[in-house]
């Protein structure tokens, strides 16, 4: 090998020979003129860098091409650098704030202290990005320290903080002329790859989404790496809109929203009847696996939380009020409440398992940005269980819990997909104890043939967790389910019971829920049946028209007084509306059953 080369080692164990500052497109051109083509990124020894990037040493390379994910990332990336460009030379004085990429969207934060900019802005935006496209720059990739970087941005107070809370030993430069930015994710340089976009919107937000930071102002869109996908995207939103469950809410009557309490669901008669029919479900099915049904209170004492351990995870998503000079806090979850409950007695190794559950009410600030119909909101019922078991019962209990999961799925229709997340870097408590706990969970998936996949760092502060997620009528996923094996509860409460050698012991607590949020649940059914529920979820299962309101209005309430007695849930419609328009009605309301009484039924006692 020369002194001047470097070797390549290529993912299917290929190696090559380069010179020096090489960068990874000629090393894919080097292995052919349509792979390079395809080639979007390369991980260059585990980290993922840009095509334009320059190899100075041995390295493994790992290319990317536009079909993977990594790249399709990069494109949404790349497209909100590129805003940050165009509104920067449209508009003086912009400030950005934040560039970032969420699920199949990406954005731009910003600030223009003279005005702000509207949705006629935005088409004036559109056609200057795209003729930057169109134009195909060069992006010039720099890396530089972080001392260095705050001289260059020093007029970028936004980016100024980014720098400070970079976690990389080195800051990445992206350049369009004179035109400079700070980025934390590689950029695509083929800018005709980026054409497959489509800007949403321009809406509100705030200064690392607090509310009580400045106010700035985001413009967001969505971005694939095929004309197809974005076509197929299209199509789905158009599909969506008329299944979406804030329009279906609406036209059943099932819940509203008021500006009094924002992101907090007010439940119509109908919509309530729903949400009792979940719980019931469920209180059925947990009735018959020995479940105690407890209740706990809204408002608990601030130091609880700090006790629990949420409070340093959970403190900005609270909150507060204070009575006779004592802080509480409205809780954003039960599980304390049922610690307490536990603690308030003794308890034998005979007694476990002890299976707790309850339909508990809690609530966890979110942005006003965030906020979603039934899926976000800010108070919410959760089907919350904890068990308390020893060691031994671990996996026995987790596979009841699974199959309790499966039986109410499997009523609903859904399919669904196990994830195993692992310990997070903020985890609680001792490692050995983590390990044992991973290690359960993972032999109840493996010794009952259950596919899952690995989601590492992710579990919960105080123990790992295998999430659940069911795949609604249009093909999304939706992660509902779940079952958390936690010891620090236990420890943080002091929970005992007596085991076999009347020695005091520390139960294991399973976390678990099954519909996750009762009113985010309530939302995927909404759009996952297209608003028409199962006959014994419909708020109103049956309809009785009267041809004559005079003749047949009597015979009509008698029907109704029979069915109603049978647990039917029965309407009348009395409306003087003709016959064609009622039982249209019916029909949008989604109701299943129609019945039409006229003289025929009235006379030969008959239904129609």
């Amino acid at each position: 090998m020369f002194e001047d080369n470097v070797k390549i080692e290529l993912s299917n164990n290929n190696e090559l020979e380069v010179p020096q500052e090489t960068t990874l497109f000629h090393i894919a051109k080097s292995i052919g003129n349509s792979f390079s083509k395809k080639a979007a990124l390369g991980y260059v020894n585990g980290d993922l860098k840009e095509i334009t990037y320059v190899i100075k040493e041995n390295s493994k390379i790992d290319f990317i091409t536009y079909e993977d994910q990594e790249a399709e990332e990069s494109i949404k990336y790349t497209l909100a650098f590129l805003i940050s460009y165009v509104i920067q030379k449209q508009f003086e004085n912009i400030k950005i704030a934040d560039l970032g990429v969420d699920n199949n969207s990406f954005y731009c934060d910003f600030q223009n202290p003279i005005k702000n900019i509207n949705k006629n802005d935005l088409k004036d935006i559109n056609k200057a990005l795209y003729k930057l496209i169109e134009s195909n720059p060069t992006i010039e990739i720099s890396e530089m320290s972080k001392e260095k970087a705050k001289v260059v941005l020093a007029d970028k107070a936004y980016m100024k903080y980014h720098i400070e809370h970079n976690d990389e030993e080195n800051i990445k430069i992206a350049k369009i002329g004179d035109y400079i930015s700070l980025i934390t994710y590689p950029i695509i340089s083929n800018l005709s790859k980026l054409k497959n976009y489509k800007l949403k919107n321009i809406s509100s937000t705030n200064w690392l989404r607090d509310v009580n930071n400045e106010s700035l102002q985001r413009i967001s869109g969505v971005a694939f790496s095929s004309e197809k996908a974005l076509k197929e995207h299209e199509e789905f939103l158009e599909k969506y809109e008329n299944i979406n469950h804030r329009k279906i809410g609406k036209e059943l009557n099932l819940f509203t929203f008021s500006d009094y309490a924002p992101g907090m669901p007010f439940y119509k008669h109908n919509g309530q009847i729903i949400r009792l029919e979940l719980q019931n479900l469920l209180r059925k099915l947990q009735f018959e696996e020995d479940y105690e049904e407890v209740y706990t209170p809204f408002i608990m004492n601030e130091s609880l939380w700090k006790n629990s351990g949420h409070w340093d995870h959970y403190k900005d998503n609270m909150y507060f009020t204070e009575v006779d000079d004592i802080k509480y806090s409205l809780k954003p979850m039960n599980c304390p409440g049922h610690m307490l409950i536990y603690k308030n007695e003794h308890h034998s190794y005979r007694d476990l398992p002890i299976r707790m559950a309850e339909f508990g009410q809690v609530h966890r600030h979110e942005l006003s940005g965030s906020l979603n119909g039934l899926f976000r909101v800010r108070t919410f019922n959760q089907d919350d269980a904890h068990i308390y078991i020893n060691k031994k019962q671990i996996e026995s209990e987790i596979l009841n819990v699974l199959n309790l999961i499966d039986k109410v799925y499997t009523i609903f229709g859904f399919d669904y997909e196990i994830e195993l997340s692992t310990r997070p870097d903020d985890y609680m408590g001792d490692i050995n104890l983590w390990d044992f706990a991973e290690s359960s969970l993972e032999n109840v998936l493996k010794y009952n043939n259950l596919k899952y996949t690995l989601n590492e760092k992710d579990g919960a502060f105080y123990g790992p967790k295998i999430d659940i997620h069911i795949k609604d009528a249009l093909g999304r996923s939706h992660q509902c389910g779940t079952i958390q094996l936690d010891f620090q509860m236990p420890e943080k409460f002091d929970l005992n019971y007596i085991n076999e050698n009347n020695e005091k012991e520390k139960p294991v607590v399973i976390h678990r829920a099954i519909y996750g949020s009762i009113d985010r649940f309530l939302g995927i059914l909404l759009e996952h049946y297209s608003g028409k529920l199962p006959l014994w979820l419909s708020p109103n299962q049956v309809n009785i028209i009267p041809v004559n309101n005079k003749i047949h209005l009597a015979h009509v309430e008698k029907i109704k007084k029979q069915l109603k007695s049978k647990g039917i849930r029965v309407n009348v419609d009395k409306s003087e509306e003709k016959m064609g328009y009622k039982i249209r009605n019916a029909q949008v309301k989604k109701v299943p059953y129609t019945i039409v009484i006229g003289d025929d039924e009235l006379n030969n006692q008959t239904l129609s």
